[in-house]
């Protein structure tokens, strides 16, 4: 096999129900990378993973993780990947020392400048979470100056066409960052991603997400209604432009949402003098949703929301049942 023949496999580096990702070493440079391990069964799969294929192909950006090579195999397809060693966005910060939205902007306008790339391409990636966010090295490696940050995880994206802006797909995804029109089944554009970016732009500041309910029909009632608050216990330390922001792009109607394209030149993300007092209590929130979020990783994983909204009455649960998070 090609593959095999040109690279050595190593550690494991992540695994997903779909798919699991090592560190591979090019025989002859020995040059390291990541090859994504994706095993198909039905032509219907191996359809879906030659489309991410096509799509990781047509792009090329310094925030987006960098497909080098496919490989196909018998049932398999190996994608040799950038590799990123810093691990993902969220187990970093938990790890640093300190936390301040000075440091935020940096993290959400590296997110904000891979959104605008792919939207140019007409690209919706429709998955947008923390898990797909990684770091090309540890975050607490040099504290001045957050690493760049690279967004993965394409195997939900769509091409939208060029006679439209939208686009009909299965409702598919982690439920917390999941936009109105996703959750109600209406036809969906690139607006779904700009409403993931403020659940994590808004988790960041916060340490906790701004729709929550352990209960599956509550929480799509929340999202559906846009209801959330901005508490003074984490908020009123934080500056009206980052407020705002937030609820530009957390519009119910995805036509009033933001643009990739606005966001990037908003004055928050341009002030490199924002607040860099520690945000000590964001950090204990995040460490909290984190911990609580990697004991049960199957609600966070890709599944079908299909049987989720016939089954809305089953409480949605992190382990024994997620504490409220505020």
């Amino acid at each position: 096999m090609e593959f095999m023949c040109q690279f050595d496999v190593r550690e494991i580096l992540g695994q997903g129900c779909f798919s699991q990702v090592q560190r591979c070493i090019d025989k002859r440079t020995r040059q390291a990378f990541a090859v994504k391990e994706m095993t198909h069964n039905t032509d219907e799969q191996r359809e879906r993973i030659e489309q991410e294929i096509e799509i990781l192909q047509e792009m090329n950006h310094h925030n987006i993780l960098k497909l080098h090579h496919s490989y196909p195999a018998f049932d398999k397809y190996y994608l040799v990947m950038e590799l990123a060693c810093g691990g993902e966005l969220f187990e970093d910060l938990v790890s640093r020392n300190a936390f301040s939205e000075s440091t935020a902007r940096e993290v959400m306008l590296q997110l904000f400048n891979a959104v605008q790339y792919i939207h140019g391409l007409r690209i919706v990636h429709r998955n947008i979470r923390p898990e797909k966010l990684i770091l090309t090295w540890k975050s607490a490696e040099n504290n001045n100056h957050f690493p760049p940050l690279k967004l993965g995880g394409f195997c939900l994206a769509k091409k939208i066409p060029e006679h439209s802006d939208i686009i009909s797909c299965p409702i598919e995804g982690s439920p917390l960052y999941l936009a109105p029109e996703t959750v109600t089944r209406q036809p969906i554009g690139t607006e779904v991603d700009i409403w993931a970016c403020a659940v994590i732009f808004y988790t960041l500041l916060a340490g906790y997400p701004p729709f929550w309910s352990t209960n599956r029909g509550e929480l799509f009632g929340l999202i559906t209604r846009g209801k959330y608050s901005f508490p003074d216990e984490e908020w009123k330390s934080i500056s009206e432009g980052a407020k705002r922001l937030i609820k530009s792009m957390l519009m119910v109607d995805r036509n009033e949402r933001v643009t990739a394209m606005e966001l990037v030149k908003d004055p928050w993300s341009q002030n490199r003098k924002l607040s860099t007092a520690h945000r000590k209590g964001t950090l204990d929130n995040l460490n909290s949703f984190n911990a609580k979020r990697k004991l049960r990783g199957a609600v966070f994983t890709i599944f079908a929301m299909k049987r989720m909204m016939e089954n809305s009455a089953e409480p949605l649960t992190l382990t024994n049942g997620l504490k409220s998070l505020k």
